[in-house]
């Protein structure tokens, strides 16, 4: 049997999944010189040590547009997609049927190029989707519901009805709202650390820069799980609050909301890719909230391959796919309440979370601290008076009964707590009363 697999394209990073495991990612960016090209991490890891020959647009601008390159390989955006394919076929062995998965800001002509590039590649597919309205799909209930998708330079958010078929309705992007967004205002909050703690600018040469950004995601990561990180470059340490990056991050964040703002509708889910739970206050982007997998797309294309597989050479979009039967639909939402969480409530101590507080348990105790402990099983943050419950990685943590794993606001009444164990913190709306 022919083995199967998704090839999605997000210049965020494509991605190679054999059935529903991921085997491949490739971040959307090249550095080009006279000689050679190099695509994928590599790049990523040359391109602020070499700036004048990046190139990160090539998938979202996807054209025949002539480039400024003295390369002969190099003449196109089609040549830059062209060579990443071809470089993500060296580095692993490709499904022998691969779904192509794509963003819905595609234009018709972007579409047929990307199949003509295809043809000229290793890449044999089967098929093309719609990635959001197959996701979407998958598991969202009845109604009109919205996919945020964050690529390298922009958001996507599409709107898609779900009755008995999954159809997109419409797709628009929110400009410098990508991932290259967030980190550049994180670089910046990095940098006045250590200008103002070391009086060390990492940005005051390119090879310190490439440094800086290398190791920004751990940093951000650590800073997320833990409340602040203590970021160390060249020997020198800077220590950045989660509080400053979710300020840093605010701005941006505005825009993506007002977007979804002007889509919702009442009852509708905003479904959010993996990619949004390593950005700081990127799970609070709206009330009613799904995170989903890292592997949704493939699970998506591996439930429906039959119904979205090309029985001919020439693929078709397919923007309609069989939506999930309802009574087989559970999806965990963040929803509104009339209050939300400003305080939480252990024991006889009401705890106002002005700074990150951690969830953990250890010989049967549960217990919640502002200082980080040995294993924390989760973090609760404050953004913009919000609560946000997030939980580590491997911690099997109760929400109001139910097992949690994707990050979640706090609203009054929410409880907290442990399989097995009476204790519970509860999330509750202190009001304040005259001057």
């Amino acid at each position: 049997m022919a083995q199967q697999g998704v090839l999605e394209i997000n210049d965020c990073g494509l991605r190679v999944f054999s059935g529903t495991a991921e085997i491949l990612e490739s971040p959307g960016v090249a550095v080009v010189d006279s000689h050679k090209i190099l695509v994928g991490t590599a790049a990523l890891m040359r391109a602020r040590s070499n700036p004048t020959r990046v190139h990160s647009q090539f998938w979202r601008r996807l054209s025949l547009e002539s480039l400024n390159s003295d390369n002969v390989r190099c003449r196109h955006h089609a040549d830059l997609a062209y060579s990443q394919l071809q470089d993500m076929s060296n580095h692993c062995d490709l499904p022998d049927e691969l779904m192509l998965a794509v963003p819905g800001n595609f234009t018709r002509e972007q579409l047929a190029l990307l199949l003509g590039i295809i043809n000229e590649s290793p890449v044999n597919a089967v098929g093309l989707v719609d990635a959001a309205t197959a996701c979407v799909g998958h598991c969202a209930p009845r109604g009109v519901h919205l996919h945020v998708e964050l690529q390298r330079h922009q958001t996507l958010v599409s709107r898609v009805a779900v009755h008995e078929h999954a159809v997109l309705d419409m797709a628009e992007t929110v400009s410098d709202a990508g991932l290259q967004s967030f980190e550049d205002a994180w670089a910046r909050v990095f940098t006045d650390a250590f200008i103002m703690q070391c009086r060390f600018d990492p940005q005051h040469s390119a090879e310190s820069e490439q440094q800086l950004y290398d190791l920004m995601p751990q940093w951000v990561s650590r800073a997320m799980r833990q409340g602040e990180v203590m970021a160390e470059l060249e020997d020198r340490t800077a220590k950045v609050s989660l509080r400053q990056l979710q300020d840093a991050s605010t701005p941006i964040l505005s825009r993506v909301r007002a977007l979804l703002d002007n889509l919702t509708e009442a009852g509708s889910v905003v479904f959010v890719s993996h990619r949004w739970a390593d950005i700081p206050a990127g799970a609070q982007l709206a009330e009613r909230i799904h995170l989903l997998p890292h592997n949704s797309i493939a699970l998506a294309v591996e439930k429906r391959w039959h119904e979205v597989h090309s029985e001919t050479a020439a693929l078709r979009l397919v923007t309609s796919i069989s939506a999930a039967p309802a009574n087989e639909v559970a999806v965990q939402v963040n929803a509104a309440a009339e209050a939300s969480a400003t305080h939480l409530l252990f024991g006889h101590r009401a705890l106002a979370a002005q700074q990150p507080l951690f969830v953990s348990w250890q010989d049967g105790k549960l217990s919640i601290t502002p200082t980080p402990p040995k294993h924390p099983a989760a973090t609760v943050t404050n953004h913009a008076g919000r609560l946000a419950l997030r939980v580590d990685a491997g911690a099997q943590l109760m929400l109001n009964g139910q097992e949690i794993a994707a990050p979640v606001n706090l609203n009054a009444g929410d409880r907290i707590g442990v399989a097995d164990l009476d204790e519970v913190i509860t999330a509750i709306s202190v009001e304040r009363y005259g001057a």
